[in-house]
C-alpha cells in the first residue's frame, strides 16, 4: 500500500536554531523531499508522521510520558574515526511534538546538540537516558523548553570509529537498564568502582539506572543491536554479524542467557567457557538487523500481541516475528510486514505509540560506513518518519491518561490501571507503584492472589522486585510454588538479582521442573547466589538430554559458586560421565590447581567424551606432561580429524616445542609413513605459529620438504620463509625450486625462500618467476607469490640486468602485482652493504627516475596505498634529486577520483544485458582468475571471502561491479583488513579466522595464517583497505566483466 498524502500540505512547525536560544515558528516543508512507495501487508496503513526539513536522517527514537518523540540523528557525514567524531560532534537529539494529537508531528526543536554518537534513547524517571560513545548518558530539561539543560555521565567508556555500534539503553522487567556493545572495545565502570573488564567481544551489558553495579550479561556477534524482553523476563536481541561460518554472513535473533556466548565471539570474552555456546534463534543472512520492538498494544489485533517487529536495513523491509516457545529457547515464524523497492530506504528504527500505531524510522541514503551494501553514500536521499495503522481500528481515547489525576489515586486505583487496555496507561501506573516503595506493597500481593490473569499477576511479580522490600522476597518465593511456569520463572529471575540467600533452597527444588524455562531461571539465580551448598542440587540434576540453555545454565551456575574442592570430588563419579565432563569443564573455568590422581584415570575412561574433555583440560598443563605427551600421539593417530583434534594437536605443540623429548616425537610422527599427510600439515602449520624457531626444529622442516604430500611440503616452505633456516633446509629448497617437475606453485614458493635468505636469486630463477607475472594464463594468486617472491629481493644484490628486468616488470604490472614488486624500493638503499654491493648515490638517483617512469606507466599504480607511496618517497628523500621529483609528480596521482569510478560502474551498467552467466560461472572457477580461491558458491571455492551463493538476491547489479573494480569501497562487515601491531614494532594485516584467550589468528591474501599472541599485540585496528586486491579489470576483459556480474545476479 502506498503512503496516504499529508493531510496538510505546507505544514509549519518550529524548530531550534542551533544557538540554542528557542523554538523559532515558519520554516516550510521540503519541497524536494519525494517519500519512497512503501507496501505493507494487506489491512494496514501507512503515513508520514515528520519529513526534511522536521528531520534529516533520523535512526532512533524513543517516547516519553507526554507523547514526545526523541530523535537521535545524524547530520548525514560519514565521519570514519574517533578524532574526527569529537572534533566535530556532529550529531545530536531532536524532539518532536504532535501539537493537535492527529498523529503528525507539528514542533521540532533540538534537545540536546554536539554529541558524538547517539544510538538508542529511553525516557525514564523523567529523563532521557542515551548511549552516545564513549558514554551512556542522562540528558534532562529541568525547565521544559525542550531542551536539555543537564547532561550526566551514567558510565563509560567504549570506542567508537563512526559505524553503528553501541545502542540503548533498554528497560528490562526488573528495573535494570540493558545495553549493547560491539567489538571496538569497551572498559565499562560504574559508579560504584564495578566494571565489565576491558575487551572488544561485543555484548549485552546491565547496570542500574545510577549507573552501578555494572555486569556483562553475555557476548557474541560483531555488533548487538536493539534489546526486548518477553513477558516471563527472556532477553533477545538483534545482532549483526552473528558469525561468519562457511564464509558467509549471518545477521541473526538471538535468545541472551545469563553468562552466555554465542556460537562466534569476535574478541577476547571476559566471561567463562561453559562449552554450551548460544545459536542463533534465526539467522536472516546479511540483512543488517536494526530496530526490534515488541509489540504489547491492542489495535493490531490479538494475533499480533506479543509479537516482534525487526528492521532490517539492507533488504529495506520490516520483518514479523512470532516466537514459539521450544526446549528452553524459541524458534520463530516469520513474514515481510512492511518494505520498499527504493534504494534509498533504510529502516533503522520501529516503536510502538501508545495508541497501538507503529513509528517507523527511514534514516535515508547517507550512510556507507559500516552495513549497508555499498559505500556510495547518498545524502541527498533523505530520511523521515511514518506511522502505521491498522485499517479500521477504532482510535483511543487519552491514549496516556493525561486527563487522570495521577497524584490523587489511591494503590487500589493504581493497581486498577495496571489491567488497563492502554498501555502507556499501565505503564505509567506501574512507574507511580514503584515510585510511593512499600507501603504498596499488601495491595499487590492482594491482587495477586485474587487474579487468574497470567499477565497481570506476572506484572505485579516485577513490580514487587523492584520495590526492594525484604517483605517482597517472602512474595517472590511463594510464586516460586505457583502453578505458573511463568510466574515460577519470573521470582527465580528475581530472586538471583535481589541477593536473597534464603531462597537458594526452595530454588534448588526447581532444578528439576517440568518447564526447561524455570529449570535454567532456578540455576541461574543459584548461581548469582554462589552458595556452595547448592553444588550437590546442581550436580545431581544435570542431564545430558536437558536443552543447550539449560545445560548452559547449570554449568554457568557451577562456575560462578566457585567451589574447586567440591567441584573436583565429582571426578570420581564413574557412575555418571557427564557429570564428570561437567566437572572438568568448571575446573577448567576456574583454573584450579589439578589432582593428577584424579583426572589422569579419566584418560582412559569408557566415555570418549570424557576422554576428550579430559585431553582438552589436559592439553596446557605442563605438569602433566608424559600424559600429554601420550594423549598427542594418540591425537595424530587417530582417524578421526576435526577441528577439536587440531586445535588440541596446535595447543601441545605451541606449549611443547622447545622439550626435548617432545621434539624427538615430532620427528618420530613427520618420518612415519603411517602418520596421515593432514595430521603431518596441521603439526607443521602448529609449528609456524611459534614466536620463535629453535634450531633443534629444523630437521622437522627438512622432513616436510621431503614428503611427497604437497600440503605437508607447503607447510614446511611457510615455516623456511617465516624463520632463519640452517644450510641443509636451504639446500633441500633449493632443489625444489630446482625441480622442473614440481608445480609453478612449489617451486616459486622455494624461490621465495631463497630470495628472503639470500636477496637474491640466480639469473634462471629470476626470469622464471618474472614469466609467471607476465603470462596472462597464470592465475593470480601464484602470480601474487611470483611478485611477492621478487620483492624479497635487495636492490644492491641484483645485477644490472635483473634491476633492468625488474623495471620493465612494474612498468607492465598489473594491480594484484604491483605492490609486491615495489617493495624493494621501499626498503631502500642497505646501510651497510659490503663493499662490491654499495649502491652510490649517482646510481641510486638514475634507479629512482627510472622507478617513476615505470610507475607512470604501470596500469596497477592505483593499487599503492599511500603508506607505501610514502615508504617510497622516504627511499628518495634528497629534493633536490631528479628522482625525488620524479616519484613525487607520479606518485601524488594515480588515485581514481568518486567521479571516474562512477563513470566506470555506469558505462557497464549500460550494456549489462550483454552479459552472459554461463560464460561467467566458468569464469568464476577459472584459475586464471581465482575468485573461487577466497569465494565459496554451494560449497565449492574457498572461505576466506564471503560465501556469494545468494549475493544475487542481496545486491544489485551496481554494487557487484563496485565490489569487483573498486573493492576498497565495499568492504563487507565480517571480512575486515585488521592490522595487529606488537610490542615489538612488528604488523601483521589480514582478515582474523579466530580467536582465542591467547592469541588472534589472521589469513592473508596469500592465504597464509597467522598466529599473533595478545601478550605480543599493542594495538588492534581495521585497515579501509580490503583483503580483495583491486585491479580485476585488468586481469578480464570488459566482456568477461559483464558476464562475471551476470553469473553472480544469478547466485540467489
Amino acid at each position: 500500500m502506498n503512503i496516504l498524502p499529508l493531510q496538510r500540505v505546507l505544514r509549519l512547525f518550529t524548530c531550534l536554531f542551533c544557538t540554542c536560544l528557542g523554538a523559532v515558528p515558519g520554516i516550510l516543508a521540503d519541497k524536494h523531499f519525494s517519500p519512497p512507495s512503501i507496501t505493507t501487508i494487506p489491512g494496514f496503513e501507512v503515513r508520514l508522521a515528520a519529513s526534511p526539513p522536521m528531520v534529516g536522517y533520523p535512526m532512533m527514537a524513543c517516547l516519553d510520558d507526554r507523547g514526545r518523540l526523541y530523535v537521535a540523528e545524524s547530520d548525514g557525514r560519514n565521519l570514519t574515526t574517533r578524532e574526527a567524531i569529537e572534533r566535530e560532534l556532529p550529531r545530536f537529539v531532536r524532539q518532536l511534538v504532535d501539537l493537535d494529537g492527529d498523529g503528525v508531528f507539528d514542533k521540532s526543536t533540538i534537545f540536546a546538540d554536539r554529541m558524538t554518537m547517539p544510538e538508542g534513547g529511553l525516557w525514564h524517571n523523567g529523563a532521557l537516558y542515551i548511549i552516545s560513545a564513549p558514554y551512556l548518558w542522562r540528558l534532562e530539561d529541568e525547565d521544559d523548553d525542550g531542551v536539555a539543560d543537564k547532561r550526566e555521565k551514567i558510565l563509560g567508556t567504549m570506542e567508537f570509529d563512526g559505524r553503528a555500534n553501541q545502542h540503548g539503553p533498554y528497560l528490562g522487567p526488573n528495573g535494570r537498564l540493558y545495553f549493547s556493545g560491539g567489538h571496538f572495545g569497551y572498559d565499562l565502570v560504574g559508579i560504584d568502582g564495578t566494571r565489565s573488564g576491558l575487551s572488544r567481544a561485543a555484548g549485552v551489558f546491565s547496570c542500574w539506572p545510577d549507573g552501578s553495579d555494572v555486569q556483562v550479561e553475555g557476548q557474541g556477534g560483531v555488533n548487538p543491536v536493539d534489546i526486548v524482553f518477553t513477558a516471563n523476563g527472556d532477553m533477545l536481541s538483534t545482532c549483526a554479524i552473528f558469525d561468519s561460518f562457511g564464509g558467509q554472513r549471518h545477521d541473526a535473533l538471538i535468545h541472551w542467557m545469563w553468562g552466555g556466548l554465542t556460537q562466534r565471539v569476535y574478541g577476547s570474552p571476559l566471561l567463562p567457557e561453559t562449552g554450551f555456546r548460544l545459536p542463533a534463534v534465526s539467522r536472516w543472512g546479511q540483512v543488517a538487523p536494526a530496530g526490534l520492538m515488541r509489540y504489547r498494544g491492542q489495535s493490531f489485533g490479538e494475533a499480533y500481541r506479543d509479537t516482534l517487529f525487526a528492521c532490517q536495513f539492507n533488504s529495506h523491509k520490516v520483518v514479523h516475528v512470532r516466537l514459539e516457545a521450544r526446549d528452553g529457547s524459541f524458534v520463530t515464524v516469520e513474514n515481510d510486514f512492511l518494505s520498499s523497492a527504493s534504494v534509498g530506504f533504510h529502516p533503522a528504527d520501529i516503536l510502538e505509540d501508545a495508541d497501538g500505531s507503529l513509528l517507523l524510522l527511514d534514516t535515508g541514503g547517507w550512510l556507507s560506513w559500516g552495513c549497508p551494501f555499498s559505500k556510495n553514500a547518498k545524502p541527498e536521499i533523505k530520511g523521515a518518519i511514518y506511522r502505521i495503522h491498522r485499517q479500521g481500528s477504532s482510535s483511543q481515547q487519552d491514549p496516556r491518561g493525561l486527563t487522570l489525576a495521577w497524584d490523587s489515586l489511591d494503590p487500589e486505583g493504581l493497581v486498577h490501571l495496571l489491567r488497563d487496555s492502554r498501555q502507556a496507561v499501565g505503564d505509567r501506573a506501574a512507574e507511580t507503584l514503584i515510585k510511593r516503595g512499600e507501603v504498596v506493597l499488601d495491595v499487590i500481593t492482594s491482587a495477586i492472589s485474587s487474579s487468574a490473569e497470567t499477565a497481570f499477576r506476572k506484572r505485579c511479580l516485577w513490580l514487587i522486585s523492584r520495590l526492594g522490600s525484604k517483605s517482597g522476597l517472602e512474595v517472590l518465593q511463594e510464586a516460586l510454588l505457583d502453578p505458573d511456569p511463568g510466574m515460577r520463572q519470573v521470582a527465580a529471575r528475581s530472586l538471583g538479582r535481589l541477593k536473597d540467600m534464603s531462597a537458594v533452597e526452595p530454588l534448588a527444588r526447581l532444578l528439576d521442573d517440568p518447564s526447561p524455562f524455570v529449570q535454567a531461571a532456578a540455576a541461574t539465580a543459584i548461581g548469582q547466589l554462589g552458595d556452595k551448598a547448592a553444588l550437590p542440587s546442581l550436580f545431581h540434576n544435570l542431564d545430558s538430554s536437558d536443552p543447550l540453555q539449560t545445560r548452559h545454565a547449570f554449568v554457568y551456575a557451577l562456575i560462578e559458586i566457585g567451589d574447586p574442592v567440591g567441584v573436583a570430588s565429582y571426578l570420581s563419579d564413574d557412575t555418571h560421565p557427564y557429570r564428570q565432563r561437567i566437572a572438568l569443564r568448571v575446573l577448567a573455568a576456574l583454573g584450579s590447581n589439578l589432582d593428577a590422581g584424579r583426572v589422569v584415570p579419566l584418560l582412559r575412561s569408557s566415555d570418549s567424551n570424557v576422554r576428550q574433555e579430559t585431553r582438552r583440560m589436559i592439553s596446557s598443563r605442563k605438569e602433566l606432561k608424559d600424559e600429554i605427551l601420550q594423549v598427542f600421539r594418540e591425537l595424530v593417530a587417530e582417524h578421526e580429524g576435526g577441528a577439536a583434534n587440531e586445535q588440541l594437536i596446535e595447543g601441545i605443540v605451541m606449549a611443547y616445542a622447545q622439550d626435548d623429548a617432545f621434539q624427538a616425537i615430532l620427528l618420530e610422527i613427520l618420518a612415519s609413513t603411517e602418520v596421515k599427510p593432514e595430521v603431518q600439515g596441521q603439526v607443521l602449520a602448529a609449528l609456524g605459529f611459534l614466536d620463535d624457531f629453535p634450531q633443534s626444529l629444523h630437521e622437522c622442516v627438512l622432513l616436510g620438504l621431503n614428503r611427497s604430500a604437497s600440503e605437508v611440503r607447503a607447510e614446511a616452505l611457510n615455516i623456511a620463509q617465516r624463520y632463519e633456516m640452517s644450510p641443509p633446509v636451504l639446500v633441500a629448497v633449493s632443489l625444489l625450486a630446482k625441480n622442473e617437475d614440481e608445480s609453478p606453485a612449489t617451486r616459486a614458493s622455494a624461490m621465495q625462500v631463497l630470495a628472503k635468505h639470500q636477496g637474491y636469486l640466480s639469473d634462471a630463477y629470476f626470469a622464471f618467476l618474472v614469466r609467471l607475472l607476465t603470462d596472462e594464463q597464470t592465475p593470480v594468486i601464484l602470480g601474487r607469490q611470483a611478485a611477492q617472491a621478487l620483492g624479497s629481493l635487495r636492490l644492491h644484490l641484483l645485477n644490472e640486468p635483473q634491476s633492468d628486468a625488474l623495471i620493465q616488470t612494474i612498468a607492465g604490472a598489473r594491480s594484484f602485482y604491483l605492490p609486491g614488486l615495489v617493495r624493494p624500493f621501499a626498503l631502500g638503499r642497505e646501510p651497510n652493504p659490503p663493499e662490491e654491493s654499495v649502491i652510490d648515490d649517482v646510481a641510486w638517483n638514475l634507479l629512482g627516475k627510472k622507478l617513476a617512469a615505470a610507475l607512470e606507466k604501470s596500469p596497477g599504480l592505483t593499487s599503492l596505498q599511500i603508506g607505501q607511496r610514502r615508504e617510497i618517497m622516504k627511499a628518495y628523500p634528497d629534493i633536490n634529486k631528479g628522482a625525488h621529483a620524479a616519484l613525487s609528480g607520479v606518485l601524488k596521482n594515480g588515485f581514481p577520483g568518486q567521479k571516474e569510478q562512477e563513470s566506470a560502474i555506469k558505462s557497464l551498467l549500460n550494456v549489462l544485458d550483454s552479459g552472459n552467466a554461463s560464460r561467467g560461472r566458468a569464469l568464476f572457477h577459472d584459475q586464471r582468475v581465482s575468485c573461487g580461491a577466497c569465494h565459496s558458491i554451494k560449497g565449492q571455492g574457498g572461505q576466506l571471502g564471503p560465501n556469494l551463493t545468494k549475493i544475487g538476491r542481496i545486491r544489485q547489479p551496481r554494487d557487484l561491479l563496485e565490489a569487483i573494480l573498486y573493492p576498497n569501497s565495499t568492504v563487507v562487515n565480517g571480512y575486515e583488513h585488521y592490522v595487529l601491531e606488537t610490542v615489538d614494532g612488528e604488523s601483521y594485516g589480514g582478515i582474523i579466522q579466530r580467536e582465542t584467550k591467547d592469541a588472534i589468528y589472521l589469513k592473508n591474501a596469500s592465504m597464509r595464517g597467522v598466529r599473533v599472541a595478545r601478550s605480543q599485540i599493542h594495538r588492534v585496528t581495521t585497515s579501509s583497505i580490503s583483503v580483495m586486491p583491486s585491479g580485476l579489470n585488468q586481469v578480464l576483459s570488459r566482456q568477461e566483466l559483464l558476464d562475471l556480474v551476470a553469473f553472480l545476479d544469478t547466485c540467489r
